[in-house]
C-alpha cells in the first residue's frame, strides 16, 4: 500500500455530505411553507397532530444518526489494524537490596509504511534499552528507534512487511471544529478509541519532560478535545477520512488526566522528521538565531504582509543578526521554501542543516530583502530539574499504570500525594529561558515554567516565566531550593514568596502571599 495515499474511503464523509443536503431540504421546506403568506405561494391546511412522546425521535432523523454512528464505527474499524501498542525497559540500577529494578513503560504508534516503520513520540520510546511492539493481531516484535529528540519524535523500525498502514493529511487544511479521532492505549488499555474535534491549531507551547529533564519546544500543536490520556502518546489523532493530522504528545491538566485540552504534533512536521530520519538517521536541524512567532490580524495588516513568519527576537551575536536581520522583519521564504507561519520556518531548518548558506528572503517596511545567512549548530540546551506533578488519587488501580516510567531523574523531586502543592513547574535559569523570558545574565533563582490553573501559585499570582528568589524569607537559587522549601509547608499555611517579573526589559520585584 502506498502510505502516502488511503485505500479508505470513510462512508461518514458521505453521511455528512448527505446529512447537509437532507437537513437544507428540510429547512427549505419548512421556510417555503411558512413564507407562502408573503409570496403569495398557497399553502395547504395542515392538520396539527398531537406533541410526540418524550425520548420518541422522528424515523427519518433516527436513520441519520445511526448512519452517523455507523461510520465512526467502520472509522475505527479501518484503523485500528495500524495501531500499535508499544512497551518500553530499561534495566536500571539496583535496589538496597541488590537487587536490579527493571524501569518500564508504554505508548502507542502507528505504522505509516508497510515494511515495518511506526511513528510515536520520543519520549515514549526513546532513550530505552529494549522496546516492544505489539501489533493490533496481538504479534510482538522488538524495535530498533531512530530518535528526532529536540522534537519529540521517533521512528521505530520492526522486521516485518505488507502491514496496514495510515496515511496522512495535509495538517496545514486541518480547521478547528472538524472531527477528530483518537486511537491508542491510554492507562494500557489497547485499540482505544475516543471522538472529538479539533479545537485549535498552531499552538506553540513548551512543555517539560520530566524523564529527560529537557523543556521542549513544540511549534505546531493541534488541540483537540477527544480525550487523551497517559498512554495514550505517540497514536495517531485522524480524520473522518482515516488519515493522520497529528500525533498525540500531550495534555494540559491539573489532574494527570483527560480534561478536554489535548495536544497533538501535527503530521505535516511528524512527517517531515519521520522522513529525514529514515532518509539519514538523525536529524541535523540548522540554527539561525531567530525567534519566530506567527502573524496576528492586526499586526499583518499593519505590517502590510499577509503571510510569513514575524521575527520577535534576534539575538545579536547569531547568523541572522550577523547578516543583516532584524526584529520586526516578516520571512517569506527560506532558501526556496515558502514561508508562511514560524512553523514552516523552523520546519525548513531540518532541511537545511548547519553549515548551509541560505538566502532568507524578508518583508520590512513593505519592502522585499533577501539576506545570505549561513546557518550554525544549534546551541546545546543542558538537562534541568523539573519538578513532577503526579495525578491526584491512586492512579495504581489502572491496568498497566505501574508500569509506567517512575525512574528518579537527578534533580527531579516528586510532590508528594498527601502533601501540599504549589501548582508549578520550575527550572533552574539557564540560557534557554534567559533568552525565551528576557532574564539577565546572572540571575538565580527557580524559574516557572508552567502554572497549574487554581492552584496555589496561580491564586498567589505567579505566571511563566517569573523567577522565585525567596520563600518563607528563605533564599532561593535553584529549581531544588523551591522543591526542599516547600516540602515543610502544611496545609493551612500561609507563606510569603518573593519573584522577579522582567517585561521589556524592566524589572519588577514581586511579593505575594500563598495560602496552603
Amino acid at each position: 500500500m502506498n502510505p502516502n495515499k488511503s485505500s479508505f474511503k470513510s462512508p461518514l464523509g458521505w453521511i455528512l455530505a448527505a446529512g447537509v443536503l437532507i437537513g437544507a431540504g428540510a429547512t427549505a421546506s419548512v421556510f417555503s411553507t411558512r413564507g407562502g403568506a408573503t409570496t403569495a405561494i398557497p399553502v395547504p391546511s395542515v392538520t396539527v397532530s398531537s406533541p410526540r412522546p418524550v425520548g420518541q425521535i422522528n424515523a427519518d432523523s433516527l436513520d441519520m444518526v445511526k448512519a452517523l454512528d455507523e461510520s465512526f464505527a467502520n472509522l475505527a474499524d479501518s484503523a485500528k489494524p495500524a495501531v500499535v501498542h508499544i512497551r518500553v525497559q530499561n534495566s536500571g540500577s539496583r535496589n538496597a537490596f541488590g537487587e536490579r529494578q527493571v524501569v518500564g513503560g508504554e505508548g502507542s504508534g502507528f505504522i505509516f509504511r508497510p515494511d515495518g516503520f511506526i511513528i510515536t513520540n520520543d519520549h515514549v520510546a526513546g532513550g530505552f534499552e529494549k522496546v516492544t511492539v505489539i501489533l493490533y493481531d496481538g504479534r510482538e516484535f522488538p524495535g530498533k528507534v531512530l530518535r528526532a529528540e529536540d522534537s519529540d519524535i521517533a521512528v521505530v523500525k520492526i522486521d516485518a512487511d505488507n502491514l496496514p498502514t495510515l496515511p496522512f493529511a495535509d495538517s496545514g487544511n486541518v480547521r478547528a471544529g472538524e472531527f477528530a479521532v483518537a486511537i491508542g492505549a491510554p492507562y494500557g488499555f489497547e485499540n482505544t478509541v475516543t471522538v472529538g474535534h479539533v479545537s485549535a491549531t498552531q499552538r506553540t507551547n513548551e512543555i517539560p519532560d520530566p524523564m529527560s529533564g529537557k523543556t521542549r519546544l513544540y511549534s505546531d500543536l493541534i488541540q483537540t478535545d477527544a480525550a487523551i490520556n497517559v498512554g495514550n502518546s505517540g497514536g495517531p489523532l485522524i480524520n473522518i477520512e482515516g488519515q493522520v493530522i497529528g500525533i498525540n504528545s500531550a495534555i494540559f491538566s491539573p489532574t494527570g488526566t483527560s480534561g478536554g485540552i489535548g495536544f497533538a504534533i501535527s503530521s505535516n512536521q511528524a512527517r517531515l522528521l519521520a522522513e529525514t530520519l529514515i532518509e539519514k538517521g538523525k536529524i541535523n536541524r540548522g540554527f539561525l538565531g531567530i525567534r519566530p512567532e506567527n502573524l496576528k490580524i492586526a499586526q499583518a495588516k499593519n505590517l502590510g504582509v499577509e503571510s510569513g513568519a514575524f521575527v520577535a527576537e534576534v539575538p545579536s551575536d547569531g547568523p541572522a543578526a550577523m547578516a543583516g536581520i532584524k526584529e520586526r522583519d516578516v520571512v517569506v521564504r527560506i532558501g526556496n521554501l515558502p514561508v508562511e507561519n514560524q512553523a514552516d520556518l523552523r520546519n525548513a531548518m531540518i532541511k537545511y542543516g548547519p553549515g548551509s548558506k541560505i538566502n532568507v528572503e524578508v518583508i520590512r517596511d513593505r519592502e522585499h530583502k533577501t539576506f545570505a545567512v549561513t546557518a550554525k549548530e544549534p546551541p546545546v540546551q543542558e538537562a534541568q530539574p523539573q519538578i513532577r506533578r503526579l495525578p491526584e488519587g491512586n492512579m495504581d488501580d489502572f491496568p498497566g499504570f505501574k508500569d509506567f516510567p517512575r525512574v528518579e531523574v537527578p534533580g527531579q523531586i516528586p510532590n508528594l500525594p498527601r502533601g501540599v502543592r504549589l501548582g508549578v513547574e520550575v527550572g533552574n535559569v539557564d540560557a534557554s529561558n534567559q533568552a525565551t523570558h528576557h532574564i539577565p545574565a546572572g540571575t538565580k533563582g527557580a524559574v516557572v515554567n508552567s502554572v497549574t490553573p487554581g492552584s496555589v501559585a496561580s491564586e498567589a499570582g505567579l505566571q511563566l516565566g517569573d523567577v522565585i528568589v525567596e520563600f518563607d524569607g528563605k533564599p532561593i537559587s535553584s529549581a531544588e531550593d523551591i522543591a526542599n522549601a516547600v516540602r515543610s509547608v502544611k496545609r493551612g499555611e500561609t507563606k510569603k514568596i518573593n519573584f522577579l517579573r522582567f517585561d521589556s526589559g524592566a524589572k519588577v520585584e514581586l511579593e505575594r502571599e500563598a495560602q496552603f
